[in-house]
């Protein structure tokens, strides 16, 4: 996700800088990028290195795969000095089939069709915005004592105003009505 936000980053200024310092941007985060996908590589191969690794992690292996697949045509749009819509679409999916990933049932086993026991949620939520449930044992939280400030913000108009726009809104509710 970081590397998304710096690729974005990398596009918002690229009005503002030499096209040759926005290719040697995009040409870093091509490398961060491959390397990402390499690990990706090396996981896979290490789960298949597992006693029954294939057999047990199929589902993971074959996501896992298609995750490298997408980093690396993701390393090749920003080889190409691209860190528009293409690159950032690229990243977004491989978060989104890493975060796949995640959603893995622990307790399901494995084998089988359907590895993990998981699959039969019927949830029509984008990947990215089921992130951070779970438990994240290194978390630290930290009470800023930030209050809730709706309704309280702005000067306070007067009551012959406030009825003048209740009176107006009223109207207009009743026209939509018809």
């Amino acid at each position: 996700m970081n590397l998304r936000e710096e690729t974005r980053v990398a596009e918002q200024a690229k009005p503002a800088i030499k096209a040759e310092e926005h290719a040697k941007q995009a040409e870093q985060l091509a490398e961060v990028q491959h390397k990402l996908g390499e690990r990706t590589e090396v996981v896979v191969d290490r789960i298949r290195t597992l006693e029954n690794g294939e057999a047990e992690f199929g589902k993971e292996i074959a996501l896992l795969r298609q995750v490298a697949s997408v980093m690396f045509d993701a390393k090749t749009i920003l080889s190409k000095a691209d860190t528009g819509k293409p690159a950032i679409a690229a990243e977004t999916e491989a978060i989104e089939l890493l975060l796949q990933s995640k959603r893995i049932n622990p307790k399901g086993g494995g084998g089988g069709a359907n590895p993990g026991g998981g699959g039969g949620g019927t949830t029509n939520d984008s990947a990215l915005t089921l992130i951070g449930s779970g438990v994240n044992e290194k978390e630290n939280r930290e009470d800023h004592g930030v209050s809730q400030a709706t309704g309280d913000s702005g000067p306070k108009l007067p009551e012959e105003f406030r009825t003048g726009l209740d009176e107006y809104f009223n109207r207009l509710e009743k026209a939509r009505g018809k």
